[in-house]
């Protein structure tokens, strides 16, 4: 320690890519910033190891990155340190179904979309196609950058959260099909309200299931349904696809970033403590199994958690020093909702989807759900997850499932090979199984089960099938022990909503203890577009009144922009 500074601005805890962008912001603004984690290398949840096969590379958590939307790629020139997005082609997300039909989402044209669903729903084709030619105008004139600075980029705060029912009345009075009276309505209701056939209600919930939004919930479950529906009728909006090399490379562009600019970034250091002296946050002490074991560091102006919220207020501050409320919130937070349960195969030849004569446009596609083909198998799901705490049978994959890296990146998969993801919704603790340790136990059965669903939509599924690997709510949960299994910082539902995250009074990014910030609180999309590592940052130096700012000024969709040129696309409006 004799050779190891312990006194910085701001000291960082945990190496995520949220933590990492927090730092890299201060450290780039001239604060003196210290990042501690607790494994042997940063990115716990945006990590690529081979694991399964020679030569695939596996993002064992994070897989579709959301980075584009917004401003931190821009401002802290990520890829000048080794950051490139890809997208395997325009459609970024689709849902097959057992009987060889299929909807798609073309990010960039609208019209494509529109032709995929009338091919299914003509009805439900005519309610898209109006959404679109209402909102479409709106979101380009710079709407879409507000929508996503208010979810993504600033503190949710009461007053951000007025805008955002402000900016939901708006779309409600221009929109014919949308419902008025949509706050007061969960998600499922303005599905049912909105569509005719399931197939399209399954399809719009898709990507609000993927953010691990609890779509049966008031307030929440409508707010982002409504949302999501309004994004996906626009243009050139949604930016998302994966890194070159796999998602580690983001991380790596951030730890390249915050050394670059002169942080400090220690490996190998759990954090046993957070020491808070006179209600304020001074600095944190070491494990007694960190490489420095039981030093102490400290934090002249800020300590930053990107530890989950149980973690943060009831292990590394403690009860005693927390006033009641936010000992009962750290304590009551929920982490259910969506753990996932990870299959990735690595296949011989191209995925064969069983409707591709008829939906040629999902042949290239990105993302994709399946395993649910009524509303109905939507609620089962919940039921299971929230409730029943045992996994679905048949699984109902409502993640994030990638159809093949390799269209993008040869570098992920052996030449002539492809890889294959899937996410199927599943709860952490299966309490009637015997608790979260028999996934070990059944991990490949569920295995099994997951790949029967999908090769009935891949008919060559199993023929091509090279190697498989599962990854378990339990293997989270030991990978990332402040995760609790979750795949995002728990329930995204009404209770746990907005200003009431992490818990009602808590004021995130900023903590009832002075000093003290939080950046992993704003859910699932926050993480890969590195909106809570901004948000925290923003909020310190906003305290701090940090002046170097000259270079922090870009904003969300700015990337985008810039990604759609360099793909030599443009955006179009519906005809």
């Amino acid at each position: 320690m004799a050779k190891v500074d312990q006194d910085y601005d701001v000291i960082v805890i945990g190496g995520g890519i949220n933590g990492l962008t927090a730092g890299c912001y201060l450290q780039k603004a001239g604060l003196k910033v210290l990042v501690l984690e607790r494994r042997d290398e940063v990115g716990t949840f945006c990590s690529t190891q081979e694991l399964l096969h020679p030569g695939a590379m596996v993002s064992v958590h994070a897989n579709g990155l959301f980075s584009g939307v917004g401003p931190v790629p821009l401002d802290l020139d990520l890829d000048r340190f080794g950051f490139e997005l890809l997208m395997p082609g325009p459609i970024v997300y689709f849902a097959p179904f057992k009987n060889s039909t299929a909807l798609a989402w073309h990010w960039y044209d609208p019209n494509v979309t529109y032709d995929v669903w009338k091919r299914v729903n003509a009805k439900d084709a005519e309610t898209f196609r109006t959404i679109s030619k209402s909102v479409a105008p709106l979101l380009e004139s710079g709407v879409a950058a507000e929508i996503f600075k208010m979810m993504f980029f600033q503190p949710m705060t009461d007053e951000s959260f007025l805008q955002v029912q402000q900016l939901l009345d708006m779309f409600s009075a221009m929109v014919p099909v949308f419902p008025k009276d949509a706050l007061y309505m969960t998600g499922v209701q303005i599905l049912n309200e909105m569509w005719e056939d399931d197939r399209s209600k399954i399809f719009v919930a898709g990507w609000p299931i993927t953010l691990a939004v609890d779509i049966t919930s008031r307030i929440a479950g409508s707010t982002i349904i409504l949302m999501m529906t309004a994004l996906m009728a626009g243009a050139g909006i949604a930016c998302v696809g994966t890194a070159r090399g796999g998602s580690h490379n983001l991380t790596h562009a951030l730890a390249r970033c915050f050394v670059h600019h002169g942080g400090r970034l220690l490996a190998g250091c759990p954090v046993a403590k957070i020491v808070v002296e006179g209600g304020e946050a001074k600095g944190v002490a070491l494990s007694k199994d960190a490489i420095y074991p039981e030093a102490e560091f400290k934090a002249r102006k800020a300590v930053i958690s990107n530890l989950s919220p149980y973690p943060t207020f009831i292990q590394l501050v403690g009860e005693d020093k927390l006033p009641k409320f936010a000992a009962v919130g750290g304590r009551n937070f929920d982490y259910r909702g969506s753990p996932l349960f990870t299959t990735w195969w690595v296949l011989k030849e191209r995925p064969q989807w069983k409707c591709i004569d008829r939906f040629p446009e999902i042949d290239r596609g990105f993302s994709f759900n399946f395993g649910a083909e009524s509303m109905a198998d939507v609620l089962r799901m919940d039921e299971h997850v929230m409730i029943l705490d045992t996994p679905p049978d048949p699984p109902v994959n409502l993640g994030y499932c990638i159809h093949t890296f390799c269209d993008a990146d040869p570098t992920q998969a052996p030449p002539g090979q492809y890889n294959v993801l899937t996410w199927a919704n599943v709860p952490t603790t299966i309490r009637p199984l015997g608790g979260p340790q028999k996934w070990d136990d059944i991990r490949e059965d569920y295995g099994d089960k997951v790949e029967d669903s999908l090769s009935q939509l891949v008919p060559n599924l199993k023929r091509a099938r090279i190697a498989r690997y599962c990854d378990t709510p339990w293997d989270t949960w030991r990978r990332n022990p402040s995760s609790m299994g979750h795949m995002s910082s728990g329930y995204y539902g009404e209770r746990q909503w907005w200003s009431w995250r992490p818990f009602a009074g808590c004021n995130a990014p900023r903590t009832p203890i002075a000093k003290l910030y939080i950046s992993n609180s704003m859910g699932s999309i926050s993480v890969t577009s590195l909106g809570g590592g901004y948000t925290c940052a923003k909020a310190v130096a906003d305290d701090l009144g940090v002046k170097d700012r000259s270079w922090w000024v870009s904003q969300p969709g700015d990337y985008t922009k810039l990604f759609l040129q360099r793909i030599g696309a443009n955006a179009k409006q519906i005809a």
